[in-house]
């Protein structure tokens, strides 16, 4: 019992989109200076000239535009950015599968793969058996398609996401069993934020990975055969607790 009041504690400091978060902060941190350089750089020579050419205030404004719009720029588009809407789509996904701990579930966010750099943003387990979760967010005008194992975002072959899944995946259920003595089931889930998704109904499936959008994530969980009893789904989630400790950009 003791033990079972230990990780549900433990659980219920994770935090979703932790480790990414931590990324973004830690590029932003490595890269201030030379960022901060460049921008004055670029902001003086063009406001040197309206200064010559104009006045000095409206060289000063001028100079200033332009170290905000590089500053937009960066803000969408660098690396650190990437990490940025991870962390936010994670958070998001967090919040909506939230309410499932109240239905019998339990939730666990950011989860390291023991000897891998990789980790699971989201791992859920309840009557409906095991889930493993990926949050994506992308801007709201990329297309997502898929056919067989093949899939593609915005144009582009992902068959990275679709391994990354199912690495996530084997590495669950090869834990699971080497513990059960005996198979369960681990469904792939990704949870889509922004993009758009084919409008026909259901999730889009690439390589036995379900690809939805995130707010139709808990529906489907919820709404998922039951194959476990409460005592089983609770005696998976301690072992998974275990298993996959939280991440940490140190290695997990």
């Amino acid at each position: 019992m003791a033990t079972h009041e230990h990780h549900t504690r433990e659980r219920g400091r994770d935090v979703a989109g932790a480790s990414a978060r931590e990324q973004y902060r830690a590029e932003l941190a490595l890269t201030r200076r030379s960022r901060l350089i460049w921008r004055a750089v670029k902001a003086a020579a063009p406001a040197l000239l309206v200064g010559v050419l104009l006045d000095w205030r409206t060289g000063l404004i001028f100079g200033l535009s332009v170290a905000a719009g590089d500053w937009a720029y960066c803000y969408r588009t660098s690396s650190a950015a990437s990490w940025r809407k991870g962390a936010g789509g994670e958070r998001r996904t967090g919040r909506l599968l939230a309410p499932l701990a109240a239905e019998g579930y339990t939730v666990m966010h950011d989860r390291a793969i023991p000897r891998s750099r990789a980790n699971i943003d989201h791992l859920v387990i309840g009557p409906s058996g095991v889930w493993v979760v990926d949050s994506k967010a992308w801007h709201r005008r990329t297309s997502i398609s898929g056919h067989g194992a093949k899939l593609w975002i915005g144009g582009c072959p992902a068959t990275s996401l679709v391994r990354a899944c199912e690495f996530e995946t084997s590495a669950v259920t090869a834990a699971l069993a080497r513990v059960t003595g005996r198979p369960v089931r681990v469904q792939a889930l990704v949870a889509v934020h922004g993009a758009r998704l084919p409008r026909w109904g259901g999730p889009l499936v690439v390589g036995g990975v379900m690809l939805m959008r995130a707010r139709a994530v808990r529906r489907w969980i919820r709404n998922a055969p039951q194959v476990l009893d409460v005592t089983e789904a609770a005696a998976l989630a301690e072992l998974l607790d275990v298993a996959f400790p939280r991440y940490t950009n140190a290695g997990g």
